[in-house]
């Protein structure tokens, strides 16, 4: 019925919510009753799909006649998908597996298992093989299955590190040191889904796994709903604010806490991962290998450090986090002036966002992909010099 786009998190902010149109009126004078008041972006959400679409199909993703130097795509050349439109799934994992084959010395196609339709979720470790216990950095996105920018900005990365291992000092450094995992899409399932009605508001933007079917009662009557939010289906403070028990809800975290077979593979294997594929030997041993955890997500122009769960609650390395957080917006902001903000979640969720933010055109890929790309090699860089320094 709501959408929480940007949900509430401070008094008197604006917040962007997206209304069924049978639930309009009683949202309109839920909100009267409030004395909130309201002004609508978007009349028809479904109409602005479609001519979404067809603006893209028209332009025909021609990047080679785009003289703007911020849709100038020079690595697609080297590619088997265009990084500059959205892909299926399968032919993510098609690329993946191509680039194994051709740059096998550096990458390594792993599935950490299955999902609640059998899909295999697929990633790439990237680094040199010669050692096996080198700092670990791990990178995923598409936990939500509606931000198909994230998981292509993670494609980005994957190409771009490879590609300037030959050629960039710094990045066959970076790989040469440090063994980089990137999950580009933990939630494929949810993901296929978006895209086979890609003009329907309820498909297209689509949010959890496509899990087994739950009910909840309403007006006396059973109402099932599908999926989980896996983001919310953690043990980290499960079941607390920013999560829903309702299973039609978009924040729904499930019975309990990795409830879910994806969540259960990101966290066994975010611990045992490496165990499994170079022997190693303990949780600890591994544990003190991952050295920066990151995980990539659409609509807004934030970099977020923990916690997120609740205000004023901070990690002991906050002032690290907050000075690399600090350091990678600068780097990214220098290549177009895009604005982010940096901190904690209750700090600065949904600072800057638009009303299309999920929905964003072809174009904006690359250019996403390149501002991210400048921010992580912040923290890379970081990682490096803490484990040249001996305190990684």
């Amino acid at each position: 019925m709501a959408d929480f786009w940007k949900p509430p998190t401070r008094i008197n902010e604006t917040i962007h919510v997206m209304i069924n149109p049978g639930f309009m009126k009683k949202f309109d004078q839920l909100l009267n009753e409030k004395s909130i008041s309201y002004h609508i972006e978007m009349n028809d959400f479904a109409q602005y799909l479609k001519n979404k679409e067809k603006m893209a199909r028209q332009r025909n993703m021609l990047y080679d006649n785009d003289k703007e130097k911020r849709f100038w795509d020079d690595i697609n050349r080297n590619s088997n998908i265009f990084l500059g439109k959205y892909n299926s799934y399968d032919s993510i994992v098609r690329w993946l597996k191509n680039l194994e084959r051709r740059y096998h010395n550096i990458v390594t196609v792993n599935s950490i298992g299955t999902t609640a339709e059998e899909r295999f979720i697929y990633g790439v470790k990237l680094g040199t093989k010669n050692v096996n216990s080198k700092p670990v950095i791990w990178i995923d996105a598409g936990i939500h299955a509606r931000e198909w920018v994230a998981i292509h900005t993670a494609l980005y990365l994957i190409q771009q590190l490879i590609t300037e291992y030959y050629s960039n000092p710094k990045i066959t450094e970076y790989l040469s040191l440090l063994d980089i995992y990137i999950y580009p899409c933990l939630n494929p399932d949810g993901y296929e889904y978006t895209q086979t009605k890609p003009n329907d508001p309820s498909v297209r933007l689509w949010r959890k796994n496509r899990g087994p079917t739950n009910y909840e009662w309403e007006n006396g009557k059973k109402r099932y709903c599908r999926g989980v939010d896996l983001n919310r289906n953690f043990a980290f403070h499960f079941g607390e604010i920013g999560s829903s028990s309702s299973p039609c809800s978009n924040v729904y975290r499930g019975k309990y806490a990795f409830s879910e077979p994806e969540t259960q593979l990101i966290f066994f294997n975010f611990f045992f991962f490496t165990i499994l594929k170079a022997v190693r030997d303990a949780l600890l041993s591994l544990r003190n290998r991952i050295k920066a955890y990151i995980t990539l997500h659409t609509y807004s122009q934030l970099w977020i450090y923990p916690y997120s769960h609740a205000a004023n609650t901070y990690s002991s390395d906050v002032d690290d986090l907050k000075a690399v957080a600090k350091e990678s917006v600068k780097s990214l902001m220098k290549l177009y002036g895009t604005k982010y903000q940096y901190g904690t979640g209750p700090e600065v969720i949904y600072a800057f966002s638009a009303m299309d933010g999920f929905i964003l055109d072809r174009r904006e890929l690359i250019p996403i992909g390149r501002e991210t790309y400048e921010g992580i090699k912040v923290v890379i860089d970081k990682v490096i010099m803490e484990y040249k320094q001996g305190r990684g």
